[in-house]
């Protein structure tokens, strides 16, 4: 009898054992020597916090669903800067229901950069999203924010924002080109986003600075400049029942339509005052499907069409 309660215990401690959850990890991969970001993932309970230090240059394609909270981070070594490098077509971080944060990592030519949907709560510091064809990052649906990030010479959209909330400190997004689905805009906010800027600077763009449709840009919290300069088909377009708090904002030197442009039942304030000339060919222009602009006596405006409304 004592033999079989022996036997039972022992079966029973083993049975837990395998079956227990895998503990939160820190996981060096080394993309040189062969290892992958996909591979890692498998070896992680996407319940814990886990981390991933990168170095090295991974070629891949990388799929997260479901992780609670997982860090990637890129960390310098003799390989030299830790480099995500994109399969043609596909994205190199596709995120999906998940809390991630990317890292110091140099994200180069997938299709995007980066996609965050369906719930998603991305966190983007010190990284370079660049050459990707179809967008540098995708929001969609999620959440995100941006501290001291590079998105530069993208396809169709540097950064796309879908039904997402967005705080953008110290970024620079800059060279975008247009594309087969985008017209080359730095930052394209779309249906319902919403925006706090911290430091941006968007210029250089073969579209426009800032497109904003159905949604909402807003300048909060100001910890540094806001400038929109130097892109080929406007600086800031606020479209199609949106608004936009452009105070303390440097809109300078920007072609193919106005600085600011106001149209479609939304408005642009100015309250905080900022900088708004040198644009062609004009500087802050009030459509005729009523756009109007909030306190534009207390910027510096060039040449503009729009009355002191309120």
């Amino acid at each position: 009898m004592q033999n079989s309660i022996r036997i039972l215990v022992c079966l029973l401690a083993v049975s837990l054992f395998s079956t227990a959850p895998i503990a939160a990890k820190t996981i060096t991969v080394n993309c040189s020597e062969g290892m992958t970001v996909s591979n890692s993932l498998t070896q992680l309970n996407p319940l814990e916090s886990n981390t991933l230090r990168i170095t090295g240059t991974c070629h891949e394609a990388i799929y997260i669903g479901n992780f609670a909270q997982l860090s990637i981070v890129g960390v310098g070594s003799e390989y030299g800067h830790p480099t995500m490098q994109g399969v043609p077509g596909l994205a190199i971080f596709w995120i999906v229901g998940s809390h991630v944060q990317l890292q110091d990592l140099t994200m180069d030519g997938g299709a995007f950069g980066v996609g965050c949907r369906d719930f998603s709560v991305c966190q983007f510091s010190g990284n370079i999203i660049e050459n990707n064809t179809s967008n540098g990052v995708d929001i969609d649906n999620a959440d995100a924010t941006f501290s001291g990030d590079l998105i530069e010479n993208n396809t169709n959209y540097g950064l796309f924002l879908t039904a997402a909330r967005v705080r953008l400190t110290q970024v620079v997004v800059r060279g975008t080109v247009a594309g087969p689905s985008g017209q080359g805009n730095g930052i394209e906010v779309e249906t319902g986003s919403a925006v706090t800027v911290d430091g941006l600077t968007v210029r250089q763009n073969q579209g426009a600075g800032i497109n904003i449709i159905g949604g909402h840009l807003t300048n909060q919290f100001w910890a540094g400049t806001f400038t929109v300069s130097e892109n080929a088909t406007g600086g800031i377009w606020i479209t199609e029942d949106s608004s936009g708090d452009l105070s303390g904002a440097t809109v300078i030197y920007n072609t193919g339509a106005a600085g600011v442009v106001i149209t479609g039942n939304s408005e642009a304030s100015f309250w905080g005052g900022g900088t708004f000339t040198g644009n062609k060919p004009a500087d802050v222009y009030c459509g005729p499907l009523n756009g109007n602009a909030a306190g534009p006596q207390y910027a510096t405006i060039g040449f503009t069409n729009c009355p002191n409304t309120f």
